[in-house]
């Protein structure tokens, strides 16, 4: 799968989380909390709250712009 706002055709790669939020994948894996909403986009997720196992895709570069935390914006 590619990331739809990445000019390139580079993949986005996946990692396996298990009953933790959207905020703590993005502080772990891209360093700010805030880019939460980067990951809820790309996954076609509206709520930060993950339950049980999944596979989160993970952009290899982000949109630009500052994030805001809010989904919608």
């Amino acid at each position: 799968m590619t990331v739809g706002y990445v000019a390139a055709t580079v993949p986005a790669r996946g990692v396996r989380v298990s009953d933790t939020t959207l905020f703590e994948v993005a502080m772990r894996e891209l360093g700010d909390a805030l880019h939460w909403v980067a990951l809820a986009r790309l996954n076609g997720l509206t709520s930060p709250w993950i339950i049980g196992e999944q596979t989160i895709l993970i952009p290899p570069v982000l949109p630009s712009g500052q994030p805001t935390g809010i989904l919608g914006l």
